[in-house]
């Protein structure tokens, strides 16, 4: 049974709760109509009240479906001067994906049309591609918007049209089918806010009750019938402009303030990661009982939606784990500002640099993955890296990890043992290197978009060279915004990469014979590092996306071990 606290006691608990997150920025750019603009309106309050900043781009039209955006894309694309390509700030949709280095941009499909798949393409996927290429940057979010208030007049006087929901309970089932179907084959993820009202609506205390006991027929204003605990604006008295006389309408479409404070806590947990439960902000005039209430369903749909995209399709560890000479596995479901721990072998503590560095609901062996931006990185210090010191003439190694690529800069370090600076390279997974070197001359071509098995048996530059290039490169051009599992393995002979499980083969660049061993960096020696690489006296060659997982062993596992591990995953999917 539910506890009821006084509204002086529950205020005193939301004002008193402390956040372990550090503090955020989002980028984040909104395309949609009134419900995103509903949904979105108290979220900057959430963020400053969680310690956050929100850097928030509207782009809103009225009604507007996935067909209008995606029109307007069009027209701009075919002629920039013609207006109807424009939004009322005299821009362009490319334009605002260009203007900031977003971290999500979001869809949406017009309220009206939500519950029919079959309006939803081909707009969203032409919005997605150019999504895609003009802010490669972010991630693409699905808003799942709510169902018309069960005293709607598309309920009360439904219409006779084939496929048309006639209840509030068919409207949020078949848009949440039609919103889970889209966001599948977006390969998204969904803001659950239809799913918060839809649990806040159909609950037994809190939920909504048609008043029918008032007389809308007689009624005069001011009178309305009870809306208690409605998520809807409902029934409101206007005046007409023309005749001026007061009409009672209804407006069962639209988010009231409750709707509009439920729907900003599903979206802060979705952009931020962390519960909305506790957080202090609190509408003006809202009952500090029923903004917990409202808190509480926006953390509950968002970790049902949580589990619902971990299970099944989340790949299992366990395999992994059981694999012999594993040093260490990440599966980076730890919360910004939290350390990374692996698991099997010893337990190792990946700590952030420049963060907070986010996760994002978009994960491969759980629901979430690590969000590495430019200029961040993870790392273990030297004195801590433990049996990740793979080092001698006859060491081996295998780094293993499921990575979405973000970013078109050039040499981006994924994970290793790697610093150039001082001299103790030993091996690091590389991606992008602008070339490559052929191992029977020695010497480096151009090369684009492929990874790299760096290896290293000195430390520092290769003898004769000014900078190491004893590394394999492959013939696979590793695209943006796709899961794939990338490796590198070195067996003492040759240095390899690996591209879901294959071997990625190059000629005279991959496998790239080398039988120095890897270098013996001492207590001195490289730090264990993710996303960067110590370089030129500072930090750089910085890494930019998702990563799902990340596992080193100290043997190169063989090409059917790695295929196995893909098996586990599917991870281009």
């Amino acid at each position: 049974m539910k506890a009821f606290l006084t509204s002086l006691a529950v205020a005193l608990l939301l004002c008193s709760i402390s956040f372990a997150g550090e503090a955020q920025t989002v980028r984040l750019l909104t395309i949609g109509n009134s419900f995103s603009r509903n949904a979105t309106n108290h979220l900057g309050d959430l963020a400053k009240a969680g310690g956050h900043k929100l850097i928030h781009t509207s782009i809103v039209v009225g009604g507007a479906s996935l067909e209008l955006h995606s029109d307007k894309a069009l027209k701009n694309a075919e002629d920039p001067k013609d207006k109807a390509g424009l939004y009322t700030n005299g821009r362009s949709l490319v334009q605002e994906l260009k203007a900031q280095p977003w971290d999500y941009v979001t869809l949406q499909q017009a309220s009206i049309k939500s519950h029919d798949l079959s309006t939803y393409q081909p707009y969203a996927g032409r919005l997605a591609a150019l999504i895609h290429e003009h802010a490669p940057t972010a991630q693409l979010l699905v808003h799942q918007t709510w169902a018309y208030r069960k005293d709607d007049p598309r309920f009360t006087k439904p219409s006779d049209k084939p496929g048309e929901p006639k209840t509030q309970e068919e409207m949020y089932q078949m848009l949440t089918a039609a919103y889970q179907a889209i966001t599948e084959e977006l390969k998204a993820q969904r803001i659950p806010v239809g799913d918060a009202f839809h649990l806040a609506d159909t609950d037994a205390e809190w939920g909504y009750q048609t008043d029918t006991a008032f007389d809308l027929k007689k009624a005069k204003a001011p009178e309305l019938p009870s809306q208690k605990h409605s998520l809807h604006v409902g029934w409101t008295w206007k005046t007409d402009a023309k005749t001026k006389v007061k009409k009672l309408g209804m407006d069962g479409h639209h988010a009231n303030t409750a709707g509009e404070y439920l729907g900003a806590c599903v979206w802060y947990e979705v952009l931020f990661g962390e519960s909305s439960v506790g957080n202090s902000y609190i509408p003006a005039k809202m009952e500090p009982e029923y903004a917990r209430f409202l808190q509480k369903t926006a953390h509950r749909a968002v970790e049902t939606a949580k589990e619902d995209l971990g299970n099944p399709e989340s790949a299992d560890s366990t395999a992994i784990l059981k694999m012999p000479n594993l040093v260490a596995f990440w599966d980076f479901q730890e919360a910004a500002g939290e350390k990374r721990w692996s698991q099997g072998g010893e337990k190792l503590a990946l700590q952030e640099k420049k963060g907070p560095i986010n996760r994002v609901q978009d994960g491969v062996f759980g629901p979430w993955s690590v969000d590495i931006k430019r200029g961040q990185w993870l790392m273990l210090p030297r004195a801590e890296i433990g049996a990740l010191n793979i080092h001698g003439k006859e060491a081996q190694v295998t780094v293993v990890a499921w990575v979405k690529r973000q970013a078109k800069e050039p040499w981006q370090a994924i994970a290793g043992v790697w610093d150039e600076t001082h001299k103790h390279r030993q091996y690091c997974l590389f991606l992008n290197a602008p070339r490559g070197t052929r191992a029977d001359e020695m010497k480096r071509y151009p090369l684009a978009n492929r990874i790299h098995g760096h290896v290293s048996g000195v430390g520092g530059p290769t003898p004769g060279e000014e900078f190491c290039i004893t590394y394999s490169s492959g013939a696979t051009e590793i695209p943006l915004q796709q899961w794939h599992c990338l490796a590198m393995s070195y067996d003492g002979q040759a240095s390899r990469v690996f591209v879901d499980g294959k071997l990625d083969s190059l000629e005279h660049y991959n496998p790239f014979p080398y039988s120095e061993g890897l270098h013996d960096g001492g207590v001195e020696g490289a730090d264990f590092t993710v996303g960067a690489v110590h370089r030129g006296g500072v930090w750089g060659n910085f890494f930019g996306g998702q990563i799902g997982g990340l596992a080193v062993f100290n043997r190169a596992l063989e090409e059917s071990e790695l295929q196995t591990l893909v098996g586990l995953t599917a991870p281009a999917e």
